[in-house]
């Protein structure tokens, strides 16, 4: 039998959450799939709860993944770190001036 909450409504709001997410700055691949992930749990959670209203459930998906980017960035797994430049290299590079 088939939930049209769980099987059209859910993969919708994921989907069109994921879209505005997308529009909003260009992202990394490996970033969509994390936020992909996120909005799974965040609007199926909802769903659980009692929440069937396909816009309700976009709009808290993309709030949801507001608060994570707020507290912790979404990072990509293709970043490269920033290399921090010991003391001992830059005072050598200093009295060479």
């Amino acid at each position: 039998m088939i939930d049209p909450v769980e099987d059209i409504c859910a993969p919708a709001a994921i989907e069109r959450a994921l879209s505005i997410f997308r529009e909003l700055r260009e992202q990394d691949q490996s970033v969509i799939l994390q936020a992909r992930k996120i909005l799974t749990q965040h609007i199926y959670a909802m769903i659980d709860k009692g929440e069937y209203d396909e816009q309700r459930l976009t709009v808290s998906g993309l709030a949801h993944l507001k608060s994570i980017e707020r507290d912790h960035a979404i990072k990509s797994a293709h970043g490269t770190p920033t290399k921090k430049r010991s003391r001992r290299s830059s005072i050598s590079s200093e009295s060479q001036i």
